[in-house]
């Protein structure tokens, strides 16, 4: 009796799985509610700027063709051997389609001014429902103190 309800239970329990697809959860709402749209210019001569601060060692979606399309899960730096920083992000495409983007880095010092020209555009090719790397070198070893990377559709 043992022998004839192993494969069968095995069955049921493979058939509880099959309607479900290996995929990244994406919940734009909780990132989207993070937001704040502000109105009006970015900055007036004499007057504080009605726009909060772009967070350095963060990722920031640039294009409003992709901001509902594509997560940055996870961002990492490390110094090298040679004491650059190499920056390293996780991004998910949250669509059942394949996406095209680009992504570069800016690197800043300790007074938070760019210490090296930013990177060049780097193309990144996301499959749908799924995790994509990207990482960046830094030029600079010692001036190097935080980066921000920048996303965007391909153009």
């Amino acid at each position: 009796m043992r022998a004839f309800l192993a494969p069968l239970l095995g069955l049921l329990l493979l058939g509880g799985c099959s309607g479900m697809e290996p995929a990244p959860h994406c919940d734009m709402g909780r990132v989207s509610s993070q937001r704040d749209l502000v109105p009006g210019p970015a900055m007036i001569p004499g007057e504080p700027s009605p726009l909060k601060e772009m967070p350095l060692n963060s990722a920031s979606i640039i294009d409003a063709n992709i901001i509902n399309k594509v997560h940055v899960r996870a961002i990492t730096a490390r110094r090298t051997a040679t004491g650059t920083v190499e920056v390293v992000a996780q991004v998910v495409n949250c669509t059942d389609f394949p996406l095209n983007a680009e992504a570069r880095t800016q690197f800043y010092d300790g007074a938070l001014s760019p210490s090296e020209p930013a990177s060049a555009w780097r193309r990144l090719a996301l499959p749908a429902r799924a995790v994509t790397g990207y990482h960046e070198f830094s030029i600079g070893a010692q001036t190097v103190e935080h980066y921000l990377i920048e996303m965007r559709e391909t153009r």
